[in-house]
Order: C-alpha cells, then sequence, then structure tokens
C-alpha cells in the first residue's frame, strides 16, 4: 500500500530534519520513492522550509504551503494533497522507530477493513532522552466505548486509510474556539463508531515534550473536552447515549489532573473530582478519582515545592525503571495523568 506520510509545520526547523530522517528510515519503504510520500505543510512559518527542502534533494519530500490556519487545517490540507492509500501522521518535533510504518503498514495489509492502527509511544525531552513514561493500550477491535473514556494515541502514532479520514469528515477546525483541542481524540473516537481499530503493542512512537510545545489552557480544554462530547453523542443510539455520563465524568477527572499539574489549583482539581462522582458515582471507585484526591491533598497540605519535588521524583524514578523488565509491569497502568 501507498503511505503518505503528513507533517504540519510552522517554524519547525529546529526538530523536523530528525523527523523526516526517521521517516525516510522507514524498513517498509525504504529507499522505495513508489511505495511513501512525506507531505510537508507549511502553515504559514517564517523560516526557510523551502530551501531546506530544495537541498534535501528527495523526490519522497513534497511542500505544499498556506496561510496560517492551525493544526488541524494543515494536516486536513495534507491529507488533501496526499495521493497515498493510507494516511500516517507525525508532528514535526517526534520520531519513529525504523519499524514503525511495518507494523501499522502490517495490520491494514491483514484487515483491510481498518479504520485505524496505532502504536505505543513513549516521551521524551528535548534532546531525545526518554523520561520513562510509555502510554501504553491494549485497545483495539470495537473501541468506541473504551476510547471515550481516555485517548491512548498519539497523534504521531496514528495510521488510517485516506477513504476512512474523508468520509469521517477529517480533523475538526476549532482554533478560534479553542486555542488549546482536543480534535485528534475526538476524530479517533468518530472513527472508532464504525470501524474496527488495531494496536502495535511497541512503543514505536517517541513524543518529544520541550518549551515550544503548545502550553496548556484549562479554560479551553474544558471547552473543548464538553464540544467533543456533544459531537461524538450527537445523533448516536440509545445505548450509546447511556455512556455520556461516564465519558463526562472522565474528561472531568482529566481535566482535575490539568488543573493540579498546570496550575497548581488544588480547589479547582477538587471542584472537578466533585463533578466526576455526581455525573457518573462509580467513577469515585477508580483509582484515578483516588489519586487526584491524594495528589490535590498534598499540594494544599505540603505546599508547591514538596509537589513539584515529588513529581521531580517520580520521572527520576520512571527514568530508571524503563530501563529493566519490572518497568514494562508498572507502565502498563493507563493512566488518566496529564
Amino acid at each position: 500500500m501507498r503511505v503518505s506520510v503528513v507533517i504540519p509545520c510552522h517554524n519547525s526547523l529546529r526538530y523536523l530534519p530528525e523527523t523526516v530522517d526517521s521517516v525516510l528510515a522507514q524498513t517498509v519503504a525504504a529507499g522505495d520513492a513508489d511505495g511513501l510520500e512525506v507531505v510537508l505543510v507549511d502553515d504559514g512559518g517564517t523560516d526557510d522550509l523551502a530551501g531546506w527542502v530544495a537541498d534535501r534533494g528527495d523526490r519522497r519530500i513534497r511542500l505544499i504551503r498556506q496561510d496560517n490556519a492551525g493544526v488541524s487545517a494543515a494536516r486536513n490540507r495534507g491529507v488533501a494533497e496526499a495521493t497515498g492509500e493510507l494516511i500516517a501522521f507525525i508532528d514535526s518535533d517526534d520520531t519513529w522507530e525504523p519499524t514503525f510504518l511495518a507494523e501499522t503498514v502490517g495490520r491494514f495489509e491483514a484487515e483491510p477493513d481498518l479504520g485505524l492502527a496505532y502504536s505505543w509511544y513513549d516521551v521524551i525531552d528535548a534532546e531525545g532522552r526518554r523520561n520513562g513514561r510509555v502510554i501504553v493500550s491494549d485497545w483495539e477491535g470495537d473501541v468506541w466505548e473504551q476510547f471515550l473514556t481516555r485517548n491512548p494515541v498519539a497523534c504521531s502514532g496514528a495510521v488510517v486509510p485516506k477513504k476512512v479520514f474523508e468520509s469521517v469528515g477529517g480533523f475538526s477546525v476549532n482554533r478560534d474556539r479553542f486555542p488549546i483541542d482536543v480534535e485528534d481524540w475526538e476524530l479517533w473516537i468518530r472513527i472508532a463508531a464504525d470501524h474496527r481499530v488495531a494496536v502495535v503493542t511497541e512503543p514505536l512512537v517517541h513524543h518529544r515534550r520541550h518549551d515550544s510545545n503548545s502550553t496548556s489552557n484549562v479554560e479551553s480544554l474544558d471547552a473543548a473536552y464538553r464540544n467533543m462530547l456533544e459531537v461524538v453523542f450527537d445523533g448516536v443510539d440509545a445505548a450509546r447515549l447511556e455512556l455520556r455520563p461516564m465519558a463526562t465524568a472522565r474528561a472531568e477527572i482529566l481535566l482535575g489532573w490539568h488543573s493540579l499539574i498546570d496550575r497548581r489549583d488544588g480547589p479547582r482539581a477538587l471542584a472537578y473530582r466533585r463533578s466526576a462522582a455526581r455525573h457518573h458515582p462509580p467513577v469515585a471507585r477508580s483509582m484515578e478519582y483516588w489519586r487526584l484526591g491524594a495528589a490535590a491533598w498534598a499540594l494544599s497540605t505540603f505546599g508547591e515545592g514538596v509537589f513539584t519535588l515529588a513529581r521531580s521524583m517520580n520521572r527520576v524514578v520512571r527514568r530508571v525503571l524503563v530501563a529493566v523488565p519490572i518497568g514494562r509491569l508498572l507502565r502498563r497502568e493507563g493512566s488518566f495523568t496529564p
């Protein structure tokens, strides 16, 4: 199958060369100009991306330029211009392991009617060092209900047939309404509503966290989560509609974590926690509900200094554990924590 890799760009040359190198090094298509294309969408950047592409001199790389319209619009434009049967997304600062496309494309070859294939991913810092956090999931098949509870799919780890992407309408473009959106999560849920999903249970994607990443905005996320729920529950049957209180509660637990981690706002985190329990009382039996409460209590009791120190120590422990076998067990928790 021909694969088009869509990369939205906006002044991205700091990390983009490493990203593109990881794409062109894929074992499924290394050296195969007919089986792989890389579609760079310059979303109104001011760097010399065109000059960099020209210097590369690789006919597998195509450049499209548009006025700045945001990452969702850039991805949609890239898909519209793509020629591949399958669309793979990767952000301009993330990287793939060499077998990412071989593993994900292989799932479509085995099951052509799939709507989405994804892999696990880990988190790296600006220099490419792993912090020990690995996002894992065993959700595949009919996963609409599971996808309502959390998003296990990194946009840089998703492969979608172009015909499926077009049939569900692509990424929602909400930049003017929500500066920080959850358009990727919403898209995976819309795909899962009518299509089967497959997962590759290896961390083949490296998601980079650095100072230039989009910052969190709790107010924007609150509005975006509630809009997402409106969209994905619009017109569903009665059985699926019954899941809305649960989905709302799970979103509010996430908002509680964002309030705590991004704002150091313990009272707001606890308010989201209480609201989650009102919407869906069984959430109060979940580990994440009690973890959020304990973390908010620790912040209120011991202050931000101790809270920040505890988070730093947690990152150090994760970095150590990721290298040893026991880390494989400890990281399979599927946490809600941002």
